[in-house]
């Protein structure tokens, strides 16, 4: 994932990525008409630091 957004090389492509993610709790906003591209919103809060 650079930043927020869904990477297109996840296993299964977006779509499964997406799903894993909103099973965990985070919510997914679609951006785009025609180049159709997945962002994690909020995503700095779910960091933590290592």
């Amino acid at each position: 994932m650079a930043n927020e957004e869904l990477n297109a090389k996840y296993p299964g492509g977006v779509e499964a990525q997406k799903e894993k993610l909103e099973a965990e709790g985070h919510t997914i906003i679609r951006k785009g008409r025609t180049n159709i591209r997945y962002f994690v919103k909020d995503y700095e809060k779910a960091l933590f630091e290592i």
